[in-house]
């Protein structure tokens, strides 16, 4: 009766256990955690591209320009603008979310004020996008990132 006893009580305790962990698991990444994670990549490239690799996976890459980048790679695209201000506007953003990953898709509007040797100029595009996230180290963060030119143009603006 005895040996019954603690069975049961183990049993019980087991089924506890696994269901306190399960649920913990089960728990999808959230829409508002996947925004956070796209201001945070932007905010970076716009103000502090040393800081990429906070954000961005160690085998990250971005398809953009018709051309693969590495990280390192698209560090020192971002820095051959120099100093700029950016505006940005994402729209018809789309997300799917599960457990460890996230799909995001949208378009894109950028403009960017820059020096360039002609004078100031004033750099406009527009993007559709697709980006794939993982968590790692408890963080979302940015696996790939695709990026297509739909529109684009230069205005000066001395």
């Amino acid at each position: 009766m005895k040996t019954s006893f603690y069975t049961l009580c183990l049993s019980i305790l087991l089924m506890v256990s696994c269901q306190q962990n399960n649920s913990s698991t089960t728990e999808k990444i959230k829409e508002d955690e996947v925004l956070t994670a796209l201001d945070e990549l932007f905010e970076i490239v716009d103000k502090d591209i040393d800081r990429i690799n906070d954000i961005v996976t160690e085998d990250y890459f971005i398809f953009e320009n018709s051309r693969k980048y590495s990280t390192e790679e698209f560090v020192e695209y971002v820095k051959s603008f120099g100093d700029f201000e950016s505006k940005r506007d994402f729209t018809n953003i789309e997300i799917d979310t599960d457990l460890n990953s996230a799909h995001l898709s949208m378009n894109h509007h950028g403009e960017f004020d820059l020096q360039s040797e002609s004078g100031k100029i004033r750099m406009i595009y527009d993007w559709i996008e697709s980006a794939y996230l993982v968590k790692s180290d408890d963080k979302l963060k940015f696996k790939f990132f695709f990026s297509e030119v739909t529109y684009d143009t230069i205005v000066p603006l001395d």
